[in-house]
């Protein structure tokens, strides 16, 4: 670390806030988290301070980057799921809203913008979110151990039915490519719930996460008021994981130069680590990006 930063993060409580605020109080720097009810201490020690803040107030948050002396902001804004037909919703207003405050700000330093996987691009130029049968194709092709993490995940965020779907979809899908002596019993069942599982993942209220995502990348490619970088987490990102500080970036454009992102993952606390990366050095100014490093190192 060259010098000591004081840092904003927008949404320091979500699973990849945390993880970045954890790293960036690791190495020394000072961190201010943003969000409606930001906590006002850290479980980790550091110089940690919490300023409340609406994102709906955009003369509000514009105000406290104006006046906070920030050296760097990263932006892990992510709209609740509480409610799915809402997300889109409340995401796009919520990224737009955010764009405008930083931009009607008197701040101009490094800002990472976190997203999601469905903006990043395969080589044939379609992007993930667009690409057909998404998402149902792209979770019948996940690993078990990715569906495992995701059920638990769902758990641990009190959506048990969230997680008994995913228990449920594990189950079909291994009925049908895996049969065993008594499968065929059950056969039937498998197949109409997968038929019930493709109707779900591709209908729209459950995509809000990933369209709001794409929606932000829209809004700051061609701004160059300020020196944003937007990441894309890689499609099986998983939290709770491991720190080995390895990792790799792909920055992404149409041609799909950061295709691997979408076959690959890594950690959040990895993730958070070329986070602060960036936020340290500034080297992907008005880039689009991923990044991938090893995971499977736990059980779930």
């Amino acid at each position: 670390m060259s010098k000591r930063l004081r840092v904003a993060v927008l949404g320091p409580k979500g699973q990849c806030g945390a993880c970045v605020v954890d790293e960036l109080l690791s190495r020394g720097h000072s961190v201010v988290g943003i969000s409606r009810s930001p906590p006002k201490t850290w479980q980790k020690p550091g110089d940690y301070g919490g300023i409340p803040c609406n994102f709906s107030d955009i003369k509000g948050l514009s105000k406290i980057l104006s006046d906070g002396n920030f050296d760097a902001v990263v932006s892990a804004f992510a709209p609740p799921l509480t409610d799915l037909k809402a997300v889109y919703e409340v995401g796009v207003e919520g990224h737009g809203n955010i764009k405008m405050a930083i931009l009607r700000s008197d701040y101009r330093g490094p800002l990472v913008i976190i997203g999601g996987a469905g903006s990043l691009y395969y080589k044939n130029g379609i992007q993930l979110c667009d690409d057909e049968s998404f998402a149902f194709k792209h979770w019948y092709a996940w690993p078990d151990v990715h569906l495992d993490y995701m059920s638990t995940r769902m758990y641990d965020h009190g959506q048990r039915g969230f997680a008994t779907f995913i228990r449920t979809f594990k189950w079909a899908r291994g009925n049908r490519e895996n049969p065993g002596w008594f499968s065929w019993l059950f056969r039937p069942f498998a197949s109409l719930f997968l038929q019930f599982s493709r109707k779900t993942l591709t209908d729209s209220s459950a995509l809000g996460l990933i369209l709001c995502s794409r929606a932000a990348l829209t809004m700051w490619e061609g701004v160059r008021e300020t020196s944003w970088s937007f990441l894309s987490p890689p499609w099986q990102l998983r939290d709770k994981g491991i720190r080995t500080g390895k990792y790799e970036v792909h920055v992404d454009d149409t041609m799909g130069s950061a295709e691997y992102g979408i076959d690959n993952g890594i950690y959040n606390e990895d993730m958070a680590v070329a986070i602060v990366d960036e936020v340290e050095n500034n080297k992907l100014n008005h880039k689009h990006w991923t990044c991938t490093g090893p995971i499977g190192l736990k059980e779930w």
